[in-house]
């Protein structure tokens, strides 16, 4: 991954940098930082893939029906997957892969299109402040 920095640094990066990892990873997100900061700041990976399932992991965790606390993070950080087929507001808030998943999928026919804006709609009615993805 071109913009990422080798595994063995990210410790003992500033803050900031190991927030742009986050951000390379997936898509920016603040309950996501808060998350993982205390993990970046203090665990070491052997691969980006095992940085991934840890994130991974700590999400999952988060979705015991036990605290609504965590449930809002949980949403929170899944939330923040933009809407597939369309335009982002803020397109600047999108991670480079999203930005070129996004490309993809709008080049497509305006029938892909107005089928992914209604699937998203059902999604989203099903389950408030989550994506389809």
């Amino acid at each position: 991954m071109a913009d990422l920095p080798p595994l063995s640094t990210i410790p003992s990066l500033p803050q900031e940098a190991q927030l742009r990892v986050l951000d390379t990873l997936f898509e920016p997100s603040p309950e996501l930082h808060q998350l993982m900061i205390p993990v970046l700041a203090n665990q070491t990976f052997s691969s980006y893939t095992n940085l991934i399932d840890a994130v991974g992991g700590r999400m999952s965790a988060l979705s015991a029906p036990n605290s609504p606390t965590d449930r809002d993070v949980l949403f929170g950080i899944l939330g923040s997957h933009p809407r597939l087929g369309r335009a982002p507001a803020n397109p600047e808030h999108l991670s480079e892969l999203s930005k070129k998943e996004q490309a993809q999928l709008n080049e497509g026919a305006e029938e892909q299109a107005e089928k992914l804006r209604a699937l998203n709609a059902e999604y989203e009615e099903k389950f408030p402040g989550l994506r389809f993805v």
